[in-house]
């Protein structure tokens, strides 16, 4: 329970300073720990980023003191951080909607509370945090749940997984249009079928599964990759959110991916989100060879612990 205690220390350090400077250097030395995995622990607790917590904080205190007192904007501004009153106001409008000048006039305001860690315990499995997220975005992707109208882009992925030397290695998938559309309509109406989405695109890049989690809090998430975007960060940046979502909103206790050991481009990504071969197997591959004959492969199970995300987390 220390880090539960060292969180909400630090949460009241960050809070007694909205009005001031924020010193990440003083959080970390609470936490007892580096600024990264701070972050890290704080986003997987509260659901936020720390930087939007603290925003959302200094928002609410705005106007607070836009409503209660006859403060300028200008020193409002300077007091919580901003270099001008129209970055102030930028940023005020961004969150409340309206200009500080409506707030002042109307008294009314939207408020984001104070966090508070806390576990949470239901039938033997713990869960941090309340925030229930539908929907996980990031600076570049979206993540989430697959829609019937999603059925080009998942053909493309199809295409990219059929044309793979290790196809073979997983079940195959239609690649042709109504194959793909019956496909795509029975996913949009399950709850385990994820997509990303990349934002520069506006298309979805790669295909998220979470086949299930078992009664030792063991998760088990698939992916499948449109390799024509492989080289572009968007595979790994989704599923470091999504392996953040799975710890915080899922209760997962660790984390586990099954695939080809020879497939250096699809695993290079899960390496370097800390995930490690804890098991390895033979498996005759799921269609034949060129010649009529069914020829085996090297699979391996890749397992990273809750406890190792947070003690090691990823960059």
């Amino acid at each position: 329970m220390e880090m539960i205690a060292g969180l909400n220390k630090a949460i009241d350090y960050i809070e007694e300073h909205l009005r001031g400077e924020v010193d990440y250097n003083e959080v970390c030395k609470i936490c007892a720990c580096s600024l990264p995995k701070f972050q890290q622990m704080f986003s997987m607790t509260c659901g936020i980023p720390v930087s939007e917590y603290v925003r959302n904080r200094r928002m609410t205190i705005a106007a607070h003191e836009i409503v209660n007192s006859d403060i300028k904007i200008l020193d409002l501004a300077l007091m919580l951080g901003y270099d001008s009153p129209e970055a102030f106001t930028r940023a005020y409008q961004s969150f409340h909607g309206v200009p500080p000048s409506t707030t002042r006039k109307e008294k009314t305001y939207e408020e984001y509370h104070r966090a508070s860690v806390q576990i949470q315990v239901y039938g033997g499995k713990f869960k941090m945090g309340t925030k229930s997220i539908m929907k996980i975005e990031t600076e570049r992707i979206i993540i989430r749940k697959i829609q019937a109208d999603d059925w080009k882009d998942l053909q493309e992925i199809a295409i990219s997984k059929e044309s793979s030397p290790f196809a073979a290695c997983d079940h195959a998938w239609p690649t042709d249009d109504d194959g793909i559309k019956g496909m795509c309509n029975y996913f949009a109406g399950e709850n385990q079928f994820w997509v990303v989405e990349a934002k520069d695109l506006k298309k979805v890049v790669c295909f998220i599964n979470f086949n299930g989690i078992d009664e030792n809090q063991k998760l088990d998430i698939g992916h499948v990759m449109n390799s024509t975007y492989s080289e572009q960060g968007y595979e790994y940046e989704a599923l470091k959110a999504l392996y953040n979502y799975a710890f915080l909103e899922l209760g997962a206790l660790s984390i586990i991916a099954y695939w080809a050991l020879d497939d250096e481009e699809k695993l290079a990504p899960l390496y370097k989100l800390g995930m490690k071969v804890t098991d390895k197997w033979m498996e005759n591959k799921f269609s034949p060879d060129a010649d009529g004959t069914t020829s085996q492969f090297e699979g391996g199970t890749f397992t990273v612990t809750r406890d190792e995300w947070i003690t090691n987390p990823a960059e």
